[in-house]
């Protein structure tokens, strides 16, 4: 199944197109813009190296090394190429590139993709459970593929159908080999203890933390107890007015969060980082979410 149609109803240009005015487009804007930095552990846990490494690992293998040279013309010199972070390889029409190391310098990645003629730019980034193996974020541009779409970039796993945190399960990326367009794909991995997400979505939604729990519209008070009923806590940004746009803006994250009272109104609830919620707030009850420009999508949540 294309990850892609997945990705769709929870995308960020998704939600900007449920926003119903300037203000709600503005807050959005804002939203998106705060991406949050990631904090790169020295030491990597022994656990989480085991989520690729195991027995997909190469004993002996080159820094980079051109496995099995062949002409492509203007797709490039090789049907397959591999180096310390991962392995492409030419699958009938398709290009199936398998993560070795997700922890890799995302540079290395996009080495192996230029080796066999495809331009693009990959990064794996720590992402909320319900992304972790699947693409967590994409921009891109270029012609049509041969299936008649702009994109058909795939996720998986090798061998198929394994558990991804099990030893020799990899997560793999399957791009076309007709594909001429430039592409820059987030694909999420399971994030290290402390760091942050990169991917913006819902806790609300199907997978995450606070699955079937309606945070919006809700008090800081109600959200709460729902939070300390299943073990989470809560960061809060404040949603204020924005005079240039009409609509709203933010305040940075933790800003005035000491002032922010059990009666304030929750808009939304972000997956933070593990165990951590990040809740948008105003003091008062407003007469449409600021961050949808109306109610939330009922499909944010699947």
């Amino acid at each position: 199944m294309n990850e892609l149609k997945r990705l769709a109803r929870v995308h960020d240009e998704d939600l900007a197109g449920q926003a119903s005015s300037a203000g709600a487009r503005a807050l959005l804007a804002a939203i998106l813009a705060e991406e949050p930095v990631p904090e790169h552990a020295r030491h990597r846990t022994r656990r989480l190296r085991r989520l690729v490494v195991g027995a997909v690992a190469l004993g002996g293998l080159a820094a980079a090394a051109v496995v099995g040279p062949t002409v492509l013309g203007e797709r490039g010199p090789a049907t397959s190429y591999a180096n310390s972070a991962i392995d492409i390889e030419l699958r009938g029409d398709t290009y199936v590139a398998t993560i070795k190391d997700p922890f890799a310098d995302h540079a290395k990645y996009t080495e192996g993709f230029k080796a066999v003629g495809l331009n693009v730019n990959l990064e794996v980034v720590p992402a909320s459970p319900s992304r972790v193996g699947k693409i967590a974020g994409m921009s891109m541009s270029g012609p049509l593929a041969s299936n008649g779409l702009s994109f058909s970039f795939d996720t998986g796993r090798a061998p198929e159908g394994c558990t991804l945190g099990q030893d020799g399960c990899a997560m793999t990326v399957s791009v076309p080999r007709d594909w001429s367009g430039w592409a820059r794909i987030q694909l999420g991995r399971t994030a290290e203890p402390g760091e942050r997400y990169r991917n913006l979505l819902p806790a609300t939604g199907r997978g995450e933390m606070l699955e079937g729990f309606r945070a919006d519209e809700k008090t800081v008070g109600e959200v709460r107890t729902e939070l300390r009923r299943r073990g989470l806590e809560a960061v809060f940004q404040i949603v204020r007015p924005d005079p240039r746009s009409g609509g709203y803006g933010l305040e940075p994250e933790g800003w005035r969060a000491a002032e922010v009272g059990d009666d304030w109104i929750v808009w939304e609830a972000y997956a933070a980082q593990a165990d951590v919620v990040r809740l948008l707030v105003t003091k008062d009850r407003l007469p449409k979410n600021p961050i949808y420009g109306g109610p939330k999508p009922a499909h944010m949540d699947d």
